[in-house]
């Protein structure tokens, strides 16, 4: 609602929708650091609901034909029942022709969750011979106070979680298991792009499903729905609407997210040495994998938080139509170029390091 802000000529500033607007604009989307130091933020916020719960599953294609199959199918479904507010968070494409299912549900009890996957599920257990499920289905709800409720946790799902084992640490102090593996990781290739809700559509099913199937050929394939604002309210469309964002993310049903890496990887450290070539054969992969999926979206962007370090056209990437605005807004806040961020807002005027202003 409302942003403090410390700008390049050292004055404190208010920044909302009636003082300092276009500083206002440009902090909500426009990359961190850009503008100045925010010291300050008001937030809205909202009512949980009663109920967070959830779907985890995965399933092994036998073949690739039927994986092509599964990944078709479960889009399907995806559009026709989990594409609406009660349903989020991921799918994985990974090698062996696995599905990884993540999603998490609110407002549903276990018993209305389980219903809406009963046909999916009776159609992959209707094809043994091409399908199996290697991780059983859990599928449920608890109270949604109870998610970030470390000791709830501890004894009702203790593989969510990692707990803090440090001396005297608090027991209420924990981290989801899912980010584990980001801990010192070192990242051989990164990649991001905005896949458009048409995709969603009877007519553009197939063809996103043989670019996810072609995809995965080369890399694993993450797929984030709670990113894309197909589909959301039309009031949450408006407010993203009034944001630097590239415009891409309002009519996307989620984030396609490539990338590969090693954890606990650190130069100079026997036994956790980064691997190069190893990271190289990945990025080129990962490079390959996101080919296939911009053929279907050949200028969707990217997302500028979660993206490729090398993107060469970043400006409209990450930003679209906004880029010229969040130009002028830099200018007037900053026409020095006090604050640099590496593909930030007006870094094209300066060298790589952010030190010598380029000539124009």
């Amino acid at each position: 609602m409302e942003a403090e802000i410390v700008t390049a000529d050292g004055a404190v500033r208010i920044a909302n929708a009636c003082t300092n607007p276009d500083l206002f604009w440009a902090i909500k989307g426009g990359g961190g650091g850009s503008f100045g130091i925010v010291t300050k933020l008001t937030l809205r916020t909202h009512e949980l609901p009663l109920l967070f719960g959830g779907a985890l599953l995965t399933i092994k294609a036998m073949s690739d034909a039927a994986f092509r199959q599964l990944i078709e199918q479960f889009f399907q479904f995806y559009s026709d029942s989990l594409f609406n507010l009660h349903w989020g968070e991921s799918v994985t494409l990974r090698p062996g022709n696995l599905l990884a299912i993540r999603m998490v549900s609110q407002g549903l009890d276990k018993q209305q969750a389980e219903k809406v996957w009963q046909p999916f599920l009776e159609w992959v257990r209707g094809s043994p011979q091409d399908f199996t499920l290697t991780e059983a289905p859990i599928i449920g709800g608890i109270p949604a106070r109870n998610w970030w409720d470390a000791d709830y946790r501890r004894k009702n799902l203790p593989n969510t979680m990692h707990t803090d084992d440090r001396p005297g640490a608090p027991e209420t102090h924990f981290w989801w298991a899912g980010n584990q593996n980001e801990v010192g990781i070192f990242w051989h290739g990164y990649q991001s792009t905005w896949l458009p809700a048409a995709l969603l559509q009877t007519d553009g099913q197939q063809r996103l499903a043989d670019a996810l199937f072609a995809s995965s050929r080369h890399s694993s394939v993450y797929l984030q729905f709670n990113k894309g604002l197909a589909g959301a309210p039309p009031e949450t469309v408006a407010a993203v609407r009034n944001t630097a964002m590239n415009p891409a993310v309002l009519d996307a049903f989620g984030l396609a997210i490539i990338a590969g890496g090693r954890p606990a990887t650190y130069p100079g450290i026997p036994g956790h040495e980064p691997d190069l070539a190893l990271a190289r054969k990945e990025a080129g992969e990962i490079d390959q994998s996101m080919a296939e999926l911009r053929k279907i979206a050949p200028n969707a962007g990217s997302y500028v938080s979660e993206t490729n370090f090398f993107e060469s056209n970043w400006q409209r990437s990450f930003w679209g139509a906004n880029y010229p605005r969040l130009q002028v807004v830099k200018a007037t806040y900053d026409p020095d170029g006090l604050f640099f961020v590496h593909h930030g807002v007006g870094s094209e005027g300066w060298s790589d390091d952010g030190f010598t202003r380029l000539p124009k």
